[in-house]
């Protein structure tokens, strides 16, 4: 019977294991006012305004990086169509692209880009303001 009092003590005492551990930040604040995607050495933000697309690419500690270092091309798709790529044109810490949306109500941005030693795939999904 001392058992059995013994394990359901164990049992029904809360466990707290993650208690005192730091996992860091849940979130990064996007410093534009964009949308932030993190990898493992960079954090990339898109700002779009109008019919241009700037994404801005920021190390660790979300100090601005020269694009240079990270060899990238970016696609676009509209609903129900092909996608088709974008020209990337470099401005220090960040691209720039134009692209008109043709009134579509929706578009997925994908950012292939090699960093931290091999290539990754980063998508947005843009939602335009319409005036």
């Amino acid at each position: 019977m001392k058992t059995l009092y013994i394990i359901l003590a164990l049992i029904c005492t809360p466990i707290l294991a993650h208690e005192g551990h730091d996992h860091g930040p849940k979130s990064v604040q996007a410093p534009k006012g964009g949308i932030i995607r993190s990898l493992e050495t960079i954090h990339l933000e898109l700002v779009t305004e109008g019919k241009t697309i700037n994404i801005y690419v920021y190390d660790k500690n979300l100090k601005p990086a020269d694009v240079k270092n990270f060899p990238a091309n970016l696609t676009v798709t509209l609903p129900k169509k092909k996608s088709e790529s974008l020209q990337l044109a470099s401005k220090g810490d960040h691209w720039e692209a134009i692209f008109d949306s043709k009134n579509s109500h929706r578009f997925v941005l994908q950012l292939s880009i090699k960093q931290g030693g091999h290539d990754d795939k980063v998508k947005w999904t843009v939602e335009p303001k319409r005036k």
